[in-house]
């Protein structure tokens, strides 16, 4: 066998398979919470929670994560990369995407994959966005090129990662742990501060994300709701005593970590809403107790906005009248069936319309729901462990090394007719392709000739090049325009001599 062979840790027979949550972040827990508990209850399975309470830049999102263990109970064991080398993990899943970010040089995904943990990652929000510099966020950071797993929410999510990732093998559809807590809302309760509070009012969570600038290929823009707005409506508030609002900000409004020309309006918001006896500001870490219990919701672009769906309440989704942003295609149905609003006289109206008791988009809204997340049993945790669970167990080398062929000209005719080498028993060629559109829709042999840009759509180990003259080229199209991961670019000498080498084999 001719492909490089796996560097991951076997499971041993008898062996319970050595899993470790690498936790850092408490607001991300719930893309965790039923995976987690479905592998710690099981038998197949070895668990460590490993709390790594350092990191290389941002700390505004960690600074409540110990607590958050011991308040809900959560076994765990400060991080420590003597322990987490001699447990020889298995797995390893991380919570963050962000190497660079928030975590140091000793702790990267790439050093746990290289001392043979499997790599997987739960995206802790929805991948909302379809802006470029979102595609970098969602499928270039350097734990999703690095995963051996990546679970998505649904088959239209999952066709954005074919289109945009280079690793987009390593993507399986289960449906997103987030959700399965819904299965059973009654486990969330109202904190007895905001009941008390509210005094028996019906109560609207306004969720805001913090301010955010994107780069849409031109200039930067402002794809979040204008501040001033959301100033006003604060003031209007004030004297809305019938209603009582829950403000929840991102951690970084009330971090200070917003971009500077930001910082003097939300500071101001901030002040109306703290200063109001109808508004209680939540900043705890977990969300979910007063979004399965809200009246009504007004969420701003973030991950939320797709979760709000399942309290089946009226929402209103706020956004910028100026931002020219395009939201993923798996997600764009239910944010269309929202009410729609870019104004504080949008939101006035929306409380008006709540406290009269319509709700004309509800059916509309329900529906969409069902359509972008198909998964709502409150299983996806369980299907993720068994995915992870059986992968594993069924692990064989293969003793077949699938090729895709790239330059389907004279050389390879060459090595097709001539050598015989393309038609050695531990090769399966499994497509070919060419810029030659002429040769778009063939069939070699029993093999398709595709497009380049179909390559995405299938299996392989390797893509040799059969063009030592366009080389380079064809190395940056494959690399940068089709998403190849860079390590199955194979040139045709290194195939060569791979397989003088490994003639034994043959």
């Amino acid at each position: 066998m001719i492909s490089e062979k796996s560097n991951y840790t076997p499971l041993a027979y008898g062996e319970k398979i050595r899993i470790i949550f690498l936790y850092q972040i408490p607001s991300f827990w719930p893309s965790w919470d039923s995976f987690y508990h479905a592998c710690f209850n099981d038998d197949r399975f070895d668990v460590k929670l490993l709390w790594h309470n350092e990191t290389a830049l941002q700390v505004f999102q960690m600074v409540t994560a110990g607590r958050f263990l011991r308040d809900n109970a959560i076994e765990y064991e400060l991080f420590d990369q003597k322990l987490a080398i001699s447990f020889s993990p298995h797995v390893v899943v991380i919570q963050s995407p962000y190497d660079s970010w928030h975590r140091k040089d000793t702790t990267i995904s790439l050093r746990f994959k290289q001392a043979g943990a499997r790599i997987v990652y739960v995206p802790y929000g929805l991948e909302i966005s379809d802006m470029e510099e979102s595609k970098l966020l969602h499928f270039y950071q350097y734990t999703i090129l690095n995963a051996w797993r990546i679970y998505t929410f649904s088959e239209a999510m999952r066709q954005d990662y074919v289109k945009h990732c280079p690793n987009r093998g390593a993507v399986r559809v289960t449906g997103h742990p987030k959700f399965d807590a819904y299965a059973n809302s009654c486990d969330f309760k109202l904190p007895e501060e905001i009941i008390s509070s509210a005094e028996g009012r019906k109560i609207l969570l306004w969720k805001m994300h913090f301010p955010v600038l994107k780069w849409d290929g031109k200039k930067n823009i402002i794809v979040t709701p204008l501040i001033d707005e959301y100033i006003r409506f604060a003031e209007w508030l004030v004297d809305c005593p019938d209603m009582f609002f829950v403000f929840m900000p991102h951690p970084m409004i009330m971090s200070g970590g917003v971009p500077e020309i930001f910082q003097e309006q939300t500071a101001k918001l901030v002040a109306i809403l703290k200063s109001a006896l109808n508004v209680y500001i939540d900043i705890s870490d977990d969300y979910r107790n007063v979004l399965i219990n809200a009246d009504a919701i007004i969420v701003d672009r973030s991950a939320l906005m797709v979760e709000a769906a399942v309290n089946k309440v009226p929402i209103l989704y706020m956004h910028n009248p100026d931002n020219t942003e395009r939201l993923t295609n798996a997600i764009t149905p239910l944010i269309e069936s929202y009410y729609q609003g870019t104004t504080a006289d949008d939101m006035i109206q929306f409380v008006e319309i709540f406290k009269s008791g319509i709700d004309p988009k509800r059916k509309q809204r329900e529906e969409a729901f069902q359509e972008c997340v198909p998964y709502t049993d409150g299983k996806c945790g369980v299907r993720i462990m068994d995915d992870i669970a059986n992968s594993i167990l069924q692990e064989q080398p293969s003793a077949v090394l699938r090729v895709a062929v790239f330059a389907m000209g004279d050389v390879f005719r060459y090595y097709w007719e001539m050598t015989g080498t393309l038609k050695r028993n531990d090769i399966e060629i499994v497509v070919i392709s060419d810029n030659n559109p002429s040769k778009w829709g063939d069939i070699f042999h029993g093999i398709p000739v595709v497009e380049p840009s179909n390559l995405r759509n299938y299996d392989f180990d390797v893509i040799v090049v059969f063009s030592e003259q366009f080389f380079k080229e064809i190395f940056k199209q494959l690399m940068y325009e089709i998403n190849i991961d860079i390590e199955k670019i194979m040139r045709l000498d290194t195939f060569i001599v791979s397989l003088s080498d490994n003639e034994g084999d043959a």
